[in-house]
């Protein structure tokens, strides 16, 4: 299983001087299986990157798309998608049912305010809409996928990818504060023990009081998380638009501080756009 970040940053693209080494563009992360099969999960501004990989280098493009949530900075890559255009182009949607519209809406709401100039309607590519992992697992020819439920306002799901020994989670747009008492043990049982766990880690503790229902969470919190639920490594994502790279940077030594001792998780480190992790 390889999985690349073509987009790490949250709530708007943040481009510039500052955000160099980790990236600016927002959620888009690729997942490249065993057996060849690619998964997209959210369509950020990173997507239009991964179009280009793909045109550049003839790959064909046929994949799952598996939306997290609705909101427009996990969407707004979607229209500038160059594949999206051809005709050779298949793409599966999955995820958080209410994603699949707001994903249409994004290219034009049927109420004549143009959001985009094509409407979606009018696209080349193939595009089905599959609707099963809000209510049990997807199989991709032995790799399962599964989902949970997470907090955020109007809603998302997280996913989990079983590939043979292997397992990555990714759970973005979450609000660990806001799951304390019954649903933290429902969140350390998904991730228990997986080698990777990639998470929303925006805030910073002293921030998120001031935050509390935005749906996101601190790096602490994070932390505490993985660390109950004996996770191999740990990557934060969605990284605060007004987060230079120093500060995301911080965040990462603050978080290694706190597993200064032995034990898991072994590796933590913030996701940077272009980067591209392996599990063997």
């Amino acid at each position: 299983m390889e999985i690349k970040f073509w987009g790490t940053r949250g709530s708007i693209p943040a481009p510039g001087t500052q955000t160099l080494e980790f990236g600016g563009n927002t959620t888009c992360v690729e997942v490249v299986l065993a057996n060849r099969q690619r998964v997209v999960i959210d369509g950020g501004t990173g997507l239009r990157l991964l179009g280009q990989h793909l045109m550049e280098n003839q790959i064909p493009c046929q994949f799952h798309l598996l939306l997290t949530h609705g909101h427009w900075d996990h969407l707004l890559g979607i229209p500038f998608f160059e594949p999206i255009y051809r005709e050779s182009t298949k793409v599966i949607v999955d995820g958080w049912p209410p994603a699949f519209q707001a994903m249409t809406r994004v290219f034009d709401s049927h109420m004549g305010d143009g959001f985009f100039p094509v409407a979606f309607d009018h696209l080349k590519a193939n595009i089905d809409y599959l609707n099963t992992l809000a209510n049990g697992p997807l199989d991709l020819d032995g790799v399962l996928i599964d989902s949970i439920r997470l907090n955020h306002p109007q809603g998302g799901l997280g996913f989990r990818f079983r590939e043979g020994k292997q397992t990555m989670v990714f759970v973005t747009d979450n609000e660990l504060g806001a799951a304390r008492g019954r649903r933290i043990p429902e969140f350390v049982e998904f991730v228990r023990g997986c080698d990777l766990l990639i998470h929303d880690a925006q805030y910073l503790p002293e921030e998120i009081s001031a935050r509390r229902g935005w749906g996101h969470s601190a790096y602490d919190e994070v932390v505490a998380l993985a660390k109950e639920a004996e996770v191999h490594n740990l990557l934060f994502t969605h990284h605060d638009p007004s987060r230079s790279d120093a500060g995301v940077e911080k965040i990462v030594t603050l978080a290694r501080e706190m597993m200064a001792a032995p034990g898991k998780p072994r590796y933590i480190d913030a996701a940077r756009e272009g980067a591209c992790y392996r599990l063997p």
